[in-house]
């Protein structure tokens, strides 16, 4: 690669990175266990960038048992609330989805299935 070339790579790079500093963080996040030999838990939401309301919550199982056609899915918030929702098979996964309706605080969002002691978690962030 030619030298000037390289200089405009690197020169976007480092705009790039700044920008990202620059940007407000988003409620949308997602995470999922790593544990691959076993049952693996996901979380996901999709909220607006620097908003305290999560949007949709999704959970998905994606290797339960194949006997099992629902699950409780039970979800706490930062701030210590818990709720419980049922997931259904979905194409071989068990899937659940939920809008909380409320403004969350920092701090984990968790999601943990009955029948499996693995739990999920992501980082809710609420920066403007």
């Amino acid at each position: 690669m030619e030298r000037s070339s390289l200089r405009v790579l690197m020169v976007a790079a480092v705009t790039l990175a700044g920008a990202a500093d620059a940007v407000p963080a988003q409620a949308s996040a997602s995470a999922c266990t790593h544990q691959w030999s076993g049952p693996q838990i996901c979380i996901s939401t999709d909220g607006e960038p620097g908003s305290a309301n999560p949007g949709h919550v999704t959970t998905a199982w994606t290797n339960p048992p194949k006997h099992r056609q629902t699950a409780t899915v039970h979800i706490k918030e930062p701030d210590g609330f818990r709720y419980t929702v049922t997931a259904h098979r979905v194409r071989g996964q068990l899937i659940a989805s939920v809008v909380p309706g409320r403004l969350m605080d920092d701090g984990k969002l968790c999601a943990r299935y009955a029948g499996s002691s693995r739990m999920a978690c992501v980082q809710i962030i609420n920066r403007m």
